[in-house]
């Protein structure tokens, strides 16, 4: 059946995800079988947990049913807590961990804090508030540094990466409707944020966001993912919204021009133009499409030109090849592969060589095998990320004729 209601699409794989992997006598999240996102036979790191949560929380603002899953899904994240420094390790630990990764706690802050939006339950907006100050602490300020600025990636780190910036600046920016008398601190801080990303990692020639920079350095990895640019764009799009600065909607139409120009890094460019498709996987992906609403949604009538239209459009058929290509029809869960020849063989002997031909063989993706056997295992960061990319498509293309 081709698919016509992505945000229904979206509830049966956070519904089928629930399923396969919430233990309800650990309250967490368990692997039936070690797979990509596991610290150790059964458990996940947070990244994968705070996705998961996400989509949840994403889901139950469409679906009234899915609101009783909130609150088990938040309360994960206190398994992962250090009380002392108020962040969040990548495992599970008895308090005192210091493996914490800022664009992790990011998006732990971040589904904390839509929870609040979406329930009211004012429990998720003390912790999102205690998270986001913890966050920003993690300001480069050092004054020996050779970059200074920018966001730290992990506590022990200085890594100035672009994902943790811009995530840090969407927390402060959900945060900043929420309480009105410290709106002004979020704001200021998230302009500081995505103001050190455009001068520092972002690419002067096609307006994608480098991957960062480490402080002792002056020559950024210039590896440019989808989600730098879609968490840049969500930040920048809302920072218009607050302040109506045309500064703001410059950066933020540029990136969603960027965003969607085939020719760009992150589009598989070894096809024609009419088949090119964002190649990085759906967890980074799913952050694109986000971006991509958020600048419809915050700069909406006043994008230049056709690019609202162009934007529903690209969305609209990475939607369609995402599931066309990365579902199982079994249980109807997705791996995390974007990219439509490294898949299930059935797949790609059916579908792939018919649309794509034989440009490129068959294979699997590293993070979607099952050990070292050439055949796919799902986890709990492909399924989320799915729901996350089909929630997030919704907001532009809710329905798929």
């Amino acid at each position: 059946m081709p698919l016509q209601n992505p945000n229904l699409e979206g509830y049966n794989v956070v519904r089928n995800m629930w399923i396969k992997y919430y233990n309800k006598h650990e309250s967490t999240f368990i692997a039936p079988k070690r797979c990509s996102g596991c610290y150790n036979d059964k458990k996940f790191v947070i990244w994968a947990v705070s996705v998961a949560a996400q989509a949840v929380v994403d889901g139950s603002r469409i679906y009234k049913e899915l609101v009783p899953l909130v609150d088990p899904a938040i309360m994960i994240f206190q398994k992962y807590k250090n009380p002392h420094l108020k962040g969040f390790s990548a495992a599970e630990n008895n308090g005192n961990d210091k493996d914490i990764y800022y664009d992790d706690d990011a998006q732990v802050c971040s589904a904390m804090l839509t929870a609040y939006e979406v329930t009211g339950n004012i429990k998720y907006l003390d912790q999102g508030r205690e998270l986001t100050r913890f966050l920003m602490g993690g300001w480069n300020d050092n004054p020996n540094a050779k970059t200074k600025g920018g966001m730290k990636w992990h506590i022990s780190n200085a890594y100035l990466n672009s994902c943790t910036t811009a995530e840090v600046a969407k927390c402060c920016l959900q945060i900043a409707k929420f309480i009105p008398d410290e709106s002004k601190i979020y704001i200021d801080f998230a302009a500081k944020c995505i103001d050190w990303q455009i001068k520092v990692l972002q690419d002067p020639g096609d307006k994608l966001i480098k991957d960062g920079v480490q402080d002792t350095s002056d020559s950024p990895n210039d590896t440019k993912w989808t989600y730098n640019l879609g968490t840049t764009l969500s930040a920048a799009a809302h920072l218009y919204h607050y302040t109506k600065d045309e500064h703001w909607k410059k950066i933020a139409d540029e990136l969603a021009e960027a965003g969607i120009n085939r020719n760009v890094f992150f589009y598989d460019r070894d096809y024609d133009m009419s088949k090119r498709y964002w190649r990085d996987p759906s967890y980074f992906v799913q952050l694109l499409v986000e971006g991509l609403a958020d600048y419809l949604l915050f700069v909406g009538n006043e994008a230049p030109g056709d690019l609202p239209k162009r934007i529903e459009e690209e969305i609209r058929r990475h939607l369609v090849m995402f599931y066309e290509f990365m579902r199982d029809p079994d249980d109807g869960l997705y791996i995390q592969s974007f990219e439509p020849n490294l898949t299930y063989r059935d797949v790609y002997d059916k579908k792939y060589k018919p649309t794509f031909g034989e440009r490129k063989g068959w294979g699997i993706k590293k993070d979607d095998k099952d050990g070292d056997k050439d055949e796919p295992l799902k986890c709990l960061m492909g399924c989320a990320s799915a729901a996350r990319v089909f929630f997030q498509g919704a907001r532009v293309v809710p329905k798929i004729e």
